[in-house]
């Protein structure tokens, strides 16, 4: 469709304003602030005229000078373009004002018009129609950002814009040749009558090859992106963020133009050594990435990895459009320009914070930034926002961009393809874990200096809102892209029993934080992760729908990771690390499931699913993660090791409320599939089996929040086993009723148990006394010592088991272990030493606790007055004497033999610490080899011969069909 009204003269207007603003700028008509005041206006205003006429899925289209090919010039707009020209406006947009707020930049009269320069050039490149067209736009994007580069005053003897010239010279040739070869085969040069002119032919597959080297080398994808990094970090963090977020980006965007139009004509596996190429360079690039040593670097290494996500489109059968409203489409192409636009704004984002901390420090060496989060928690913030957003954690744009990709590969079956984007993950977080544990991290002599320090704090905080509220974009686009899938929320009885326990916990938790904030390090820190799991954790509770169910759990892990790291000591920053690495497994296994799901059903809300037969390996992969959240034997390792570092606070929420999600999740799903009946014979034995040897464990430990980590491993067990008779059991009314039962039961009791612990050996006297015999009562419940609850959820398993002929004796023997277990845990507390931390208990206070640890005597006896759980409740008290007075008698038996007894975990102690110094020399040595690697790729000689493989392998591939 033609532009006509103000569409035809907002689209030559986006060219020709910042065009004549570079020459205002060049002659000095206009000072920088009043080219900005003029220029952003009208830039934005352009977009908005242009946007009602292609909301409709219509392309609007202008000849220049009346002219339309192939004589002519044509400029091309549709959705996916003006969403591209969008992020370049809003991008640039920050940029410059960034730019103004530096005095440096502000007055450099020979920056301004190179910076028009190239944002008219953007434009012109994301609207261009014609090959040889885009190799002009090309050439000026680059000349304007070579000499952005070389303004830079951290690039002295122009030395990486020197290399950025040269390499993109090289690319320019390479473009230029592949676009004489087709205009000379066909006679033609604009996109649109190449698609019908362009022929498979060698000549075809030869130019396709030139043009695609010339544009890999100008995106800087890996092996040809040596010129970048130094470009990227010496230049100043606005000009960085746009050569990152915006240039990189365009050059992609073309690649696809290309690819998905013209070329597609060609049946060669081009295409597939394309995709080669984008897996090695989110893999080199996020290893690179993780080893820097200064923050621009890393950020700038994040975009070479990042740039692999778009070649894997490339492997995907798409096409350019934007899918219109109640017609079926392919989300590959939308999850691939989705991603592209959410990783521009967030580098926009990393690199103005980047800027800021420069400002402030005058350096950006990772060394020397410890401990500088509380310096400038905004410019922080706004780099934690970003970073999630490019780790792909919902609801940002960068998670819906990555679902919509991964569901367009399991769609057509590429799984190569899929997997790639799910394990790209773990290089994003890599570096971004990096990143986060040297900025929480205490370092109370840094900090000393950095205090001492000029931080121009107007214009740091400037730039910090700047660059958070470009974060905030990239976090906005991915609720805006899915709200019309969202299903709101849902309360059902099942529900219910996780919803009122939760309600008791957290106010009692936050209450307990801000009133021991002066006592345990970063308690601040620690109130508003807290309150913000708060609100994320009930409305996981209430999602109506799988993805949001999902989107809460992931947002919570994170939040778990902040609350066992949140004071930044070696042993939080540790268990930080294992805790994260384990639940990211989770995560990247929920999501593979949640997109088969999403594939097989089309509808994810919990009621839509009950109509559908759920795929196997959906089901497998939900269930593996949700196992790992839920802390299940064999992949519970993050329990132990998470605990004995967290604040009781947050421990009391980890164990008591947290891992219950994994059941939620569980309950909510696997009870949908005939395909799960057989798991649950294997689920009973081993969740049996994991109650009793978990116990076992904890007991033989002398540190109390170990123990306690080693109960809920043990109950999870249990847990494990009730939801397997759930599935297999004929009758499930009783299981079900008993595992709810113990749920409800365990999260009262664990959350009462581990701020007991917190609480026990920071008081004395009297209050210490009064500390453990509220912690009785919901030890007592555990055990299942009567007359607690406790007694009635043991007799209500007991059934069940009974009514499935299951292994009552496995039972029994878990109820003897956990009452050794907390008898160990008491006799702990009671012998350990008094620490050096005094807690402030107020009278209010240590009520609100122990209601909550009479909670889990009571709820079961008020269970069974409501709805009676057995016929002769004063039956099962004194036959439920049994198991813990055994208990009891081995303890006794277990303190008289205790000095005879070896003391198991020396030795393992030594060889595990042992075996952590040889892995960190290990890792030392591979990370210095990996550097070293990248370091011989820098001579002009090894970029030869970088060109030369990808070459032969475009060539290679040029013979292959397709």
């Amino acid at each position: 469709m033609t532009a006509t009204g103000l569409a035809a003269w907002a689209l030559p207007s986006s060219i020709l304003l910042p065009l004549g603003l570079s020459l205002a700028a060049f002659l000095g008509a206009l000072s920088p602030k009043r080219q900005v005041a003029l220029g952003l206006p009208a830039m934005l205003m352009c977009l908005v005229l242009s946007l009602p006429a292609t909301l409709g899925g219509e392309a609007l289209g202008i000849a220049l000078g009346n002219w339309p090919p192939p004589l002519g010039i044509a400029w091309h707009l549709d959705l996916p373009t003006l969403s591209m020209l969008g992020m370049t406006a809003v991008v640039a947009g920050a940029a410059s004002l960034a730019l103004l707020l530096d005095p440096s930049t502000s007055s450099d009269r020979h920056l301004w018009p190179l910076w028009w320069m190239m944002w008219g050039g953007l434009n012109a490149l994301l609207l261009s129609q014609d090959l040889f067209n885009l190799y002009v736009t090309l050439e000026l994007v680059t000349l304007a950002g070579v000499g952005l580069v070389a303004r830079s005053p951290h690039d002295r003897f122009g030395e990486a814009a020197l290399r950025y010239l040269m390499a993109s010279l090289l690319a320019s040739l390479l473009y230029l040749l592949g676009t004489a070869l087709i205009y000379g085969q066909t006679g033609r040069l604009d996109l649109g009558l190449l698609v019908d002119a362009l022929g498979d032919d060698a000549t075809m597959r030869l130019a396709a090859a030139l043009l695609t080297l010339g544009l890999l080398i100008k995106a800087a994808v890996v092996p040809l992106h040596t010129w970048l990094p130094a470009a990227h970090s010496k230049a100043q963090a606005p000009v960085s963020a746009m050569l990152s977020a915006v240039v990189v980006a365009a050059t992609l965007f073309v690649l696809w133009r290309l690819w998905l139009a013209p070329l597609a004509q060609l049946h060669s596996a081009q295409l597939d050594w394309l995709v080669l190429i984008g897996i090695a360079a989110l893999g080199w690039g996020g290893v690179q990435a993780a080893l820097q040593t200064r923050l621009k670097l890393l950020i700038a290494w994040s975009t070479l990895c990042h740039s692999g996500y778009a070649l894997l489109l490339l492997g995907l059968e798409a096409d350019m459009n934007w899918p219109t409203p109640n017609a079926a489409h392919d989300p590959a192409f939308p999850g691939g320009l989705l991603l592209l636009l959410a990783h521009g704004l967030a580098k926009g984002a990393l690199f103005l914070a980047a800027g800021t901390i420069v400002v402030a420090h005058g350096h950006d060496r990772l060394s020397r930034l410890a401990g500088d989060v509380g310096r400038l928690p905004l410019a922080w913030l706004a780099m934690a926002l970003a970073g999630l957003s490019l780790l792909g954690i919902p609801p940002t744009g960068g998670f819906v961009g990555k679902w919509w990709l991964l569901q367009g590969a399991l769609a057509q079956g590429h799984y190569l393809i899929a997997a790639v984007v799910l394990l790209g993950t773990f290089f994003t977080a890599a570096c971004l874990w990096r990143l986060f544990d040297l900025g929480l991290r205490p370092e109370p002599r840094r900090a000393a200096v950095i205090a001492s320090r000029p931080t121009h704090s107007d214009t740091t905080r400037r730039l910090a809102w700047l660059a958070l509220g470009l974060a905030a974009l990239a976090w906005g686009l991915g609720p805006v892209m899915t709200l019309t899938t969202w299903h709101g929320l849902m309360l059902d009885a099942t529900g219910l029993a996780f919803l009122l326990p939760a309600l008791c916990i957290w106010p009692l938790v936050l209450w307990a934080t801000y009133t021991w904030r002066a006592t345990f390090p970063a308690a601040h820190r620690l109130l508003a992760i807290l309150a913000a799991a708060a609100v994320i954790h009930l409305c996981t509770l209430l999602a109506a729908d799988l993805l949001t169910f999902y989107t809460g759990a992931a947002l919570l892990s994170l939040l778990g990771w902040a609350m066992v790291q949140h004071d930044g000591h070696r042993a939080s920053r540790l268990a930080g690390l294992g805790y994260l690495a384990i639940l990211l497994v989770a995560e990247v296994a929920m999501l593979a499931g949640l997109a088969l799901i999403a594939n097989a059903t089309g509808d994810l809300s919990f009621a839509g699913l009950t109509r559908h037969e759920l795929p196997p390996l959906a089901l497998g992969c939900l269930a593996f993660g949700l196992a790992i959240k839920a802390g299940v034997i064999g992949v519970h390792a993050w329990l132990p090791l998470a605990h004995p570092v967290a604040p009781p606070m947050a421990s009391a929420i980890l164990s008591g409320l947290m891992i219950k999600l994994g059941l939620l999740g569980a309950l909510h799903l696997l009870p949908l599939s005939d395909a799960t009946v057989a798991w649950g014979p294997g689920m009973v034995m081993v969740g049996l089996v994991a109650a009793v040897y978990a116990a076992l464990r904890g007991i033989v430990h002398d540190h109390a929040k170990v123990v306690l980590a080693w109960s809920s491993v043990s109950q999870m067990g249990l847990l494990t086993a009730l939801l397997g008779l759930v599935l297999y059991s004929g009758s499930p009314a009783t299981a079900m009723t008993a595992l709810l039962l113990l749920a409800a039961t365990h999260s009262l009791a664990k959350a009462s148990l581990f701020l007991g612990a917190g609480m026990a050996n920071r008081v004395h006297g009297r209050e210490h006394r009064w500390v453990l015999l509220g912690m009785l009562l919901p030890a007592l419940a555990l055990a299942g010592v009567p007359p607690t609850g406790g007694v009635l959820v043991k007799t209500t398993m007991e059934n069940a088991l009974a009514e499935a002929e299951g292994a009552g004796w496995l039972l029994s023997l878990s109820s003897i272990a956990t009452g050794l277990l907390m008898l160990r845990l008491l006799w702990l507390l009671w012998r350990s030493p008094p620490s050096r931390q005094t807690l402030h208990l107020p009278g209010s206070l240590l009520l609100g606790w122990a209601t909550l640890a009479a909670l889990p005597v009571l709820v079961a006896w008020g269970w069974q007055w409501y709805a009676p759980l057995v016929a002769a409740p004063l039956a099962i008290l004194r036959s439920g004497l049994l198991e813990p007075s055994l208990a009891l008698g081995l303890a006794v038996v277990a303190v008289v033999l205790k000095p005879r007894l070896p003391q198991p975990g020396r030795a393992r102690l030594a060889w595990r610490q042992a075996l952590e110094r040889r892995g960190e020399r290990g890792f030392r040595r591979l990370a210095w080899m990996l550097k070293r690697s990248e370091s011989r790729l820098q001579p002009w000689p090894a970029f030869g011969i970088a060109l030369g493989f990808v070459s032969l392998g475009m060539g290679v591939a040029a013979l292959i069909p397709g």
